[in-house]
C-alpha cells in the first residue's frame, strides 16, 4: 500500500514541475515585454502628402514626393500604438498658398518640410521626437503650361454572356477631358484609360464613377481637368425593321447615264429598341460604284450604310443589281 502511494506522488511530481515552468516562463515574458515597451526606439514612418489648388497658368515641371519620410524616436509602447494604426493622417499642401509666400521667386518656390509637418505628435496622435525628415524641403519648379483634349477609353470586363438580341452600350461622361503639361509630354498623349471595371452580374443598367488611370511615369507631370468619369452601361433589346431604300450610283461620269434594276433594295436593319422610331429611309444610304463596270460585270454590288448610331445592317435584298449605261 505504501509503495503505491509513493508511485502516485512520483507520477504527479513531473506535472507540477511542468506547470511551474510555464508559470515562470509567462512571468519572464511579461517582465520582458514591460522592459521592451519602456525602452526608446527609432523608426522611419512614411507620411502621405497630397498637393491641391494648383495655380492657374503654371505647371510644376519637377516631380513632387508622394511621401515624407520621418525618422522618429519614442518608447516601445507608443511605437506599438503607432504600428497598430492602419494609416497615418495625410498632409495637404495648398500649392497656391506656397507660391504666395516669400520663398517664391520667379519660377521656383520651396517649403521647409519640418515647418510643414508642424506638431508631429499631434499628427501621429502619440508623443514622439522628430530626428530628421527626408526630403528636408519640397521644391516647386514652375514652367509654361500647355493644354490638350484627350479621349477617355473605358476598360470594362464583363464576366457573363449577354443574351442573343440584347444590345450593350458603354457610355463615358465626359468622353474627353483636358490635360495640362509641357508641350513634349502632351504631344505623346491622345488617349487615357479608366481603371478596370469588372462586372459579374447582369443588370439592365449600370452607372458608376471610376478613376482615370494616369501612367505612373506621368504622375506629377500631367494635370487632369477631372480625376473621375461616369460609366453608363445600358442593356436594351434589339428592334428590327425592313426598309425600302433607293440605290444611288457613285463616281459616274457626267456624260453617262446609269439605270439601275431594281432601283430600290430592301434593307433589314437592327438597332436598340429606343431608336426604333429613327429607323427610316433617310437615315440609310444604298449605293453602287460605277468603277465596278470597268470589269464588265453583269451586276453591281450594293453597299449600304446607316447614320444611326449603334445600328447594324443584317440583310440586303437584292445584294447585286443590274444596270444599263447610256451616253447623254
Amino acid at each position: 500500500m505504501q509503495s503505491k502511494d509513493v508511485s502516485d506522488v512520483k507520477r504527479k511530481y513531473p506535472t507540477r514541475r511542468i506547470f511551474s515552468f510555464f508559470i515562470c516562463l509567462l512571468i519572464s515574458a511579461f517582465l520582458w515585454l514591460i522592459s521592451a515597451l519602456n525602452r526608446t526606439y527609432t523608426r522611419t514612418v512614411a507620411i502621405p502628402v497630397q498637393f491641391v489648388n494648383y495655380p492657374v497658368g503654371k505647371r510644376i515641371v519637377n516631380k513632387l514626393p508622394p511621401y515624407i519620410m520621418a525618422d522618429i524616436k519614442t518608447s516601445g509602447a507608443k511605437l506599438l500604438m503607432l504600428l497598430v494604426k492602419k494609416s497615418i493622417a495625410e498632409i495637404t499642401i495648398d500649392v497656391n498658398e506656397v507660391i504666395n509666400k516669400k520663398s517664391f521667386s520667379g519660377s521656383n518656390a520651396a517649403i521647409n518640410t519640418v515647418a510643414l509637418i508642424g506638431n508631429l505628435s499631434k499628427l501621429l496622435n502619440t508623443d514622439v521626437d522628430l530626428i530628421k525628415v527626408k526630403p528636408d524641403s519640397i521644391r516647386f519648379v514652375f514652367g509654361k503650361t500647355f493644354t490638350k483634349k484627350v479621349f477617355i477609353k473605358p476598360q470594362v470586363q464583363i464576366n457573363y454572356n449577354v443574351p442573343q438580341g440584347i444590345f450593350k452600350r458603354i457610355k463615358v461622361t465626359p468622353q474627353f477631358i483636358t490635360i495640362s503639361s509641357d508641350s513634349a509630354t502632351i504631344a505623346k498623349l491622345d488617349t487615357l484609360y479608366t481603371e478596370k471595371l469588372v462586372l459579374n452580374n447582369l443588370n439592365q443598367k449600370v452607372e458608376q464613377q471610376i478613376n482615370i488611370q494616369l501612367p505612373e511615369e506621368l504622375d506629377g507631370l500631367v494635370a487632369l481637368s477631372t480625376q473621375k468619369v461616369t460609366l453608363q452601361i445600358n442593356l436594351d433589346e434589339y428592334a428590327q425593321k425592313t426598309i425600302q431604300v433607293p440605290v444611288q450610283v457613285l463616281n459616274a461620269p457626267v456624260s453617262i447615264s446609269v439605270k439601275i434594276f431594281p432601283a430600290f433594295v430592301n434593307v433589314t436593319i437592327t438597332a436598340p429598341y429606343n431608336l426604333f422610331d429613327s429607323l427610316s429611309a433617310p437615315a440609310i444610304k444604298a449605293s453602287v460604284d460605277f468603277k465596278q463596270t470597268t470589269n464588265q460585270k453583269e451586276k453591281l454590288i450594293v453597299t449600304v450604310s446607316s447614320s444611326i448610331v449603334d445600328s447594324k445592317i443584317t440583310q440586303i435584298s437584292p445584294q447585286k443589281v443590274e444596270y444599263v449605261i447610256r451616253k447623254q
